[in-house]
């Protein structure tokens, strides 16, 4: 398979009330080029699910990665979202995939569901693309650090088992100039307090919002946009 390892993929905005509109893809660093070069065909895209109960959340996020495609001159014939509704079909539904798109969101619920549907096993047999958004790409990581961005995720594990398909520690959304996490939190620092820690004694990649890591079928990674080693409670540029 193809893999993208992203923060973010900007198929909509916020409106002045909070509500998601569609967008075409921004070519941000050459991403919808590199999608639309190892893209073959338009017949199914599927979107896993981050939450597999939000039902309402999980309808619209369908309809607006779906429409954001359409926008960009790439409509698919079937657009289908991997949830609790049809998990029992998710290797039939991902193995008829062109594009499989792994939500953001939380990270410990969807490696539970990611586990649960044999996602990875399913992916072992994958030839087509697969790109992952925020916690979507951290599981797809042989270990997900799971700082918490909310009071209510301070409860939860620090380290998640992931999939395993890449062996990098993955932090999303970090701007490596100023150390910081590019979504902050009221209540305490994101990265000094929790990702910087978390980083002795192992060595995590930051990535910015729109940059991205290319994983070819050889396995052969390039990055795409800025990139940072975090090691040590220390971060450096490293493309």
């Amino acid at each position: 398979m193809i893999t993208f390892l992203t923060s973010l993929l900007r198929t909509h905005y916020y409106d002045d009330n909070g509500r998601r509109v569609p967008v075409a893809l921004v070519d941000a660093n050459n991403i919808l080029t590199n999608i639309r070069k190892y893209l073959k065909r338009t017949d199914r895209l599927v979107v896993v699910a981050n939450n597999p109960d939000d039902i309402e959340d999980n309808d619209e996020k369908i309809s607006i990665v779906a429409e954001s495609f359409r926008l960009t001159g790439l409509g698919f014939k079937q657009n289908i979202m991997l949830d609790s509704r049809n998990e029992d079909k998710a290797t039939e539904i991902v193995s008829g995939a062109d594009i499989v798109i792994l939500s953001g969101g939380k990270c410990v619920g969807q490696c539970k569901f990611f586990e649960r549907i044999g996602l990875k096993d399913i992916l072992k047999q994958f030839d087509g693309i697969v790109i992952g958004i925020s916690a979507g790409s951290m599981g797809l990581c042989r270990a997900v650090p799971n700082f918490p961005e909310e009071i209510a995720d301070l409860a939860d594990p620090r380290w998640v088992t992931g999939m395993g398909f890449v062996d990098e520690l993955l932090i999303p959304h970090y701007d490596g100039q100023t150390d910081s996490y590019q979504f902050p939190c009221e209540d305490f620092d994101i990265a000094k307090d929790y990702i910087l820690p978390m980083s002795m004694g192992k060595k995590m990649i930051g990535l910015p919002n729109d940059s991205y890591i290319l994983i070819d079928k050889d396995g052969a990674k390039r990055f795409y946009g800025d990139a940072y080693e975090i090691a040590d409670g220390k971060s450096k540029k490293i493309h």
